[in-house]
């Protein structure tokens, strides 16, 4: 039977509650607080989490440890809250109604149409002199439905193909798949020669819709898909869109995709332990893969298109802060080249995102963030997007279980979001 999904949609009382209250508490009213000056004020922060489980350092303790240098130049307390990816939007659309709420935080593209929509964010550019503005490299990014809503934080962690050499090669293939044809090939070579080995494994197990970054987006971007037009329609519903859909259903029904990966939500440990030859992974996770003779393919030649998935991720500010500049600084402080660059090397390795921080990542990737620039895409800011996304997955995560058709996937999805999104 197929599975018809209701995605969660915005309370709106509780996005208005955005625009009222704050979290900090004891910060001073006005637009600009008391001229950046801390004075004792209190900041919450909120960020993500990127570091691995098995790290030398916690996310919550790298950034406790930056804002408390940050807080004693200030005079002022900065609370740190990291907030687990898996609860990420529910967490910020409950949180931020309430004075506990964020002054600063992190956003990703699918969340921004909604809080820019209500007010909720403000437009940062007044903050940054020119010469602040000149020295990021992705500042221009920031600029969303009309105002610098949000700073570059995250440009990078590109989805690649990634591949265990020692198993590509005991079976025959030299090298690491470039096309969709190929990428068949050496499944099928896999599967034929090592079966006790997934040839390669996706995470549609997985409880959130981010994992479309690798296992949908890429295809589908690939096949010459876009996702909405330039007046904000939803066009999923396409030749393209239809190809990429299809193109994945056949894995799956090929046995290039094990049964187990409807269940499957980490796709890291499956290539890390060797139970899966290949997969497409954010650059940053294949790093963590230190035991594993690993080489990779920036981005797969589809039918019309070689496309992949790029971070685009940002900082932002909330209306509701008390002391803006004081808020802006905290957010010049997180991305300078001092702090960015102890970040990207103990805990999460990105490219800089200014232009006074060298890169110093790792040298297999040294030509990937130039070399492919024109390959990488970030998800489009559009009404709707995150209930859209969560529609789409769980109507794919149907079909990978045999219980809707790509047409229908396409259609339902398009149906529901132009009835109830758009």
């Amino acid at each position: 039977m197929k599975r018809r999904v209701v995605a969660a949609l915005l309370v709106t009382g509780m996005m208005a509650g955005l625009l009222s209250g704050c979290g900090s508490k004891d910060s001073g009213s006005g637009d600009s607080g008391s001229g950046g000056s801390g004075k004792g004020e209190k900041l919450n922060l909120w960020m993500p989490t990127f570091a691995s489980a098995d790290g030398e350092i916690t996310d919550e303790e790298f950034w406790t440890e930056k804002v408390k240098t940050f807080g004693e130049e200030n005079d002022c307390e900065v609370s740190v809250e990291i907030v687990p990816w898996d609860s990420y939007e529910e967490k910020y659309l409950t949180g931020t109604t309430s004075d506990d709420g964020p002054d600063v935080g992190y956003m990703y593209m699918e969340m921004f149409y909604d809080y820019i929509d209500m007010g909720a964010l403000v437009d940062v550019d007044q903050y940054f002199s020119d010469e602040e503005k000149e020295n990021y490299i992705y500042y221009n990014l920031g600029n969303i439905q009309g105002g610098q809503y949000a700073l570059p934080v995250v440009v990078g962690n590109p989805r690649i193909l990634a591949a265990n050499m020692d198993i590509l090669k005991e079976v025959g293939v030299e090298k690491v798949p470039a096309t969709w044809d190929e990428l068949v090939s050496a499944c099928e070579a896999v599967k034929e020669k090592k079966p006790d080995v997934a040839p390669l494994i996706q995470d549609w197990g997985s409880p959130h819709y981010g994992s479309l970054n690798e296992i949908y987006w890429p295809y589908f971007w690939s096949a010459g898909g876009e996702i909405v037009d330039a007046d904000g329609n939803l066009t999923i519903d396409t030749d393209a869109g239809l190809e990429a859909t299809q193109f994945l259903q056949g894995l799956r029904e090929d046995g290039i995709l094990p049964d187990s990966c409807t269940s499957n939500d980490d796709t890291v440990e499956a290539f890390k332990n060797g139970s899966a030859a290949m997969v497409v992974i954010a650059s940053s996770n294949l790093l963590k893969c230190d035991g594993v003779n690993w080489d990779f393919e920036p981005v797969l030649q589809g039918p019309k298109d070689a496309k992949t998935f790029v971070a685009a991720d940002s900082l932002v500010m909330f209306e509701k802060c008390g002391n803006k500049e004081l808020a802006a600084k905290l957010m010049k402080y997180i991305t300078s080249s001092e702090v960015m660059s102890d970040f990207h090397k103990r805990v999460s390795e990105q490219p800089p995102i200014s232009k006074d921080e060298e890169y110093s990542g790792d040298e297999r990737y040294a030509n990937l963030f130039t070399d492919y620039a024109d390959n990488f895409q970030s998800l489009p800011v559009f009404k709707g997007a995150s209930s859209m996304y969560d529609t789409l997955f769980k109507n794919l995560q149907s079909m990978m279980l045999g219980e809707m058709t790509p047409e229908e996937v396409l259609k339902e999805t398009t149906d529901y979001y132009d009835t109830n999104l758009k």
